[in-house]
């Protein structure tokens, strides 16, 4: 049962990507992203009250959550909902699945964590895999830089969502890890309403159905359930099994464009073959060099759609 509900988190991640793509059409990418954290906020609620959760805590770590909240939910999903707007699903979920490696480059960094040789292997084979998707293929295009703005910003929601997954570890203490999530998605939340409303000034345009149950689908499965099974399935399995799941995503989302009649182009097949290759050299060192992975990986890899 464990293992069927990751491969259905993965799922669910998936739809995110062609979720947010069909939402844009009809609401600024900020105002969607609003309205997905906003419900997932008040969904998540009285899931993380039943944990009776140490409140006292979050006063001092209140500049982490705050950072967290802004670059990691504010930033992150403004740059990738905007980077759908000019770029393909396939490609989005893509150029995300570099984010472990990434992540495992800022901890080196930041935390002082040591990255094997494999591990930087396996972030240059993810961004050659990146460069292809974004260059289209094109020695010219590599030539001349004339990349996608879409697929930067997305790469941009990438280093975001890194950032975030490395801030717990170094700055973070005594906060558990529900209480993390409940409060950045909460900050986060509010950031983007507030610039939506003071921006586009959409947030309360609605104009259909389909798009309300798009934003909906996309909060209680793609934030709640998602992050729930997924942490039921690191409880079970640890995280060093379950952080391999994350590398179905980029498949699904392929499957599901396959299934509404968008076939993917060869430099996508290829990019994906080195992104996917790139990001299981880099799980697979840390597996064996470590043990498992840090925890700001686990929580990356638990939120980065």
């Amino acid at each position: 049962m464990i293992y069927l509900q990751l491969v259905l988190t993965t799922v669910f991640w998936a739809a995110v990507f062609h979720l947010g793509k069909y939402s844009i059409n009809f609401m600024s990418p900020l105002s969607v992203a609003a309205w997905r954290f906003l419900i997932a906020t008040l969904l998540l609620l009285p899931v993380v009250w039943r944990t009776r959760p140490n409140l006292s805590t979050l006063r001092g770590n209140k500049w982490p959550l705050l950072a967290m909240g802004i670059v990691g939910v504010f930033g992150f999903n403004t740059s990738l909902f905007y980077g759908l707007q000019q770029t393909s699903s396939v490609n989005a979920s893509l150029i995300m699945a570099t984010n472990p490696s990434i992540t495992a480059l800022l901890a080196a960094w930041i935390s002082r964590e040591k990255i094997s040789a494999r591990q930087w292997l396996g972030f240059f084979v993810s961004l050659a895999g990146v460069t292809v998707i974004v260059t289209q293929g094109s020695w010219q295009h590599l030539m001349t830089l004339t990349f996608s703005t879409g697929d930067l910003f997305v790469f941009i929601g990438s280093l975001c969502w890194a950032i975030y997954a490395v801030i717990p570890k170094r700055f973070i203490t005594e906060l558990q890890p529900m209480l993390i999530t409940l409060s950045t998605i909460a900050i986060g939340a509010v950031a983007l309403a507030l610039a939506a409303q003071l921006g586009p000034g959409d947030l309360f345009v609605v104009s259909n159905w389909k798009l309300v149950m798009a934003i909906v689908v996309m909060a209680l499965f793609g934030s709640v359930l998602a992050y729930l099974w997924w942490n039921q399935g690191i409880a079970r399995l640890g995280a060093s099994r379950v952080s391999i799941f994350l590398n179905l995503v980029p498949m699904f989302v392929v499957l599901m464009a396959m299934a509404m009649g968008q076939l993917p182009t060869a430099p996508q097949i290829v990019g994906a073959l080195l992104v996917i290759t790139g990001v299981m050299v880099s799980v697979y060192s840390r597996n064996t060099n470590q043990g498992k992975p840090s925890t700001e990986s686990s929580e990356s890899s638990r939120k980065a759609v």
